[in-house]
């Protein structure tokens, strides 16, 4: 896990008796929740939030005490509720919700889509599955792309099945895995696209601070991409690798000018400066990754090159709608005369 503060001989100890890389339990509260479908009418939405299990659904249990059930506690990928197992190392689970569905093309209802997470890590000992008449047609350890215990959104096309009733099946099955999560099972048309990233998702769009005359904005990551890594080089600037969404802002800096900028969101920011869109990571001169889930990461750089320097909105895992401060204008902490300062009060 990221940041502990103890030794790292006490850190390898651990791991090699635990083998806990990463927590196998959902947080009460998870990064990169990206919200609920846009969409005003689905043919068939299931969202968890009534009887349990839903009217309809069938359930099979092995484990009574680690099966699937109703969770108000960890954040939902819409509506207050969703669908959680357990995980447990004692007895070998297979825990299933199923539904039956008519799927007809025609009425646009032949796509099943389905917000899920977990923990990667540990799903190669306790797997999420979904099979559709017995056969699999999603397999979370192969297919997920998201963090760890973050919602992923998964379309699943079932034209193949047109004219057929068929058991929709979600399965947790195996030992020793981790806690698992689903909500917001849709039968329709598919998801909507994704929205376009933002324009500065990449470097050579980088929005120019300056022209955008802001000290304090918000950016939402979860509409960007994992661009930039800043440990790409070897050595990171910030501390740590940052593979979360990412956007790119720039500004002209004169010899001596001091630039300071922050970032705040909900997910584990990281903040770094750089002067190369060829290679942001091999040119970072100053980075910040020092707290964890919504701590303040802020960054501090006086300039001995004059030029642009791109400000690369990251983080070290995750998105979220994230909070920007810079300082405005930079502060010339070189070359100032009494020239310059009568000139400020003109």
């Amino acid at each position: 896990m990221k940041k502990l503060t103890i030794s790292l001989i006490v850190l390898s100890l651990a791991v090699a008796m635990t083998g806990l890389a990463l927590a196998k339990e959902s947080p009460r509260s998870v990064e990169g929740a990206p919200g609920f479908r846009a969409e005003a009418v689905r043919a068939y939405m299931e969202g968890f939030e009534g009887a349990f299990p839903p009217d309809g659904w069938s359930q099979i249990i092995t484990v009574p005490s680690n099966t699937w059930t109703q969770d108000f506690v960890a954040t939902p990928f819409e509506g207050l509720a969703h669908a959680h197992v357990l995980w447990q190392d004692v007895t070998e689970q297979y825990e299933v919700l199923s539904f039956d569905y008519l799927i007809d093309t025609a009425a646009e209802e032949d796509h099943l889509v389905f917000a899920t997470m977990g923990s990667m890590y540990w799903s190669s000992g306790g797997n999420f599955t979904v099979e559709v008449d017995g056969t699999e047609v999603y397999n979370f350890y192969n297919e997920f792309t998201a963090g760890n215990f973050v919602w992923d959104l998964v379309d699943v096309d079932l034209s193949a099945y047109n004219g057929q009733t068929v058991t929709i099946s979600f399965i947790y099955a195996g030992l020793n895995g981790a806690d698992h999560h689903f909500d917001a099972v849709s039968i329709d048309a598919g998801a909507p696209p994704p929205p376009p990233p933002p324009t500065n998702d990449l470097c050579e769009n980088a929005i120019d601070l300056v022209e955008q005359d802001l000290e304090t904005f918000t950016v939402d990551l979860c509409l960007a991409n994992n661009s930039y890594n800043a440990a790409d080089s070897g050595a990171s600037c910030t501390g740590y690798s940052s593979n979360g969404n990412d956007v790119v802002y720039k500004i002209y800096l004169t010899v001596g000018q001091e630039f300071t900028a922050s970032q705040q969101g909900s997910h584990d920011s990281a903040i770094w400066l750089a002067t190369d869109c060829a290679d942001l990571p091999g040119t970072c001169v100053v980075g910040a990754d020092d707290t964890v889930t919504g701590g303040i990461e802020t960054i501090t750089y006086t300039a001995d090159v004059e030029g642009w320097y791109y400000l690369i909105i990251d983080g070290y895992s995750g998105c979220s709608l994230t909070t920007v401060t810079v300082v405005f204008p930079p502060i010339a902490t070189e070359s100032t005369n009494w020239s310059n300062v009568k000139a400020m009060y003109r």
